[in-house]
């Protein structure tokens, strides 16, 4: 049988003891950088919340000229929210000029417009029961697909079926392509609606935004 002296034993004991003692100081440090951490990344959570609060407060002002500008800021900024944010206080703004800039914002960040269709109650009767077959037989929805877009131009390349065009005017999204022709306009709750024609049949149109 073999025996370790007590010499040989104290040999392995010492640096296994200052591995364990390293082991727990660098443990230590981990911990003590994670609550650090955590500290800074609450402080930076309040920083941001009293500027979201601030921006918030810029974009409910009574100075038109201040809200565009900060609009634009908002959306040139790096952080997205802050942008989301713009959108979203754009969309629900009671000034068409600021929503009709949100509008493009938002659409321009889309690939594509789901809108469900309603029957149009206001058309003849004929044309409201035609519209409800169709929907019975399956069109409760139209997709339209953004292939191409344009800002210059405030104009998007659409396919829905068939190839078309589409431009956002004022607070309106205006689309046809053939056969399919709708104008929906921004209301509250970052929704479009409005009528959506597809072949002679009259419908509701509803896309959201968000």
């Amino acid at each position: 049988m073999c025996t370790v002296s007590r010499e040989e034993q104290m040999k392995y004991r010492v640096p296994f003891a200052l591995l364990l003692f390293s082991t727990l100081v660098c443990a230590a440090a981990v911990v003590q950088a994670e609550t650090l951490t955590a500290a800074e990344l609450i402080e930076k959570a309040r920083a941001q919340s009293r500027e979201i609060e601030e921006l918030k407060k810029v974009m409910d002002s009574p100075d038109r000229n201040l809200r565009l500008a900060a609009f634009q800021l908002m959306m040139d900024s790096d952080n997205p929210v802050y942008r989301e944010l713009a959108i979203e206080s754009g969309l629900s703004s009671t000034d068409n000029l600021l929503r009709s800039q949100a509008l493009k914002t938002a659409l321009f960040n889309m690939n594509a417009l789901y809108v469900d269709l309603a029957i149009d109650q206001n058309a003849p009767k004929d044309a409201q029961e035609a519209s409800a077959n169709a929907l019975a037989e399956g069109l409760p929805r139209i997709v339209i697909d953004f292939t191409q877009k344009h800002p210059e131009t405030d104009s998007i390349d659409i396919r829905t079926g068939n190839a078309g065009g589409s431009e956002i005017q004022g607070i309106n999204y205006v689309f046809h392509a053939s056969g399919r022709v709708g104008t929906l306009t921004l209301k509250d709750g970052a929704l479009l609606q409005g009528p959506v024609t597809i072949s002679d049949r009259r419908y509701i149109g509803t896309a959201r935004l968000r």
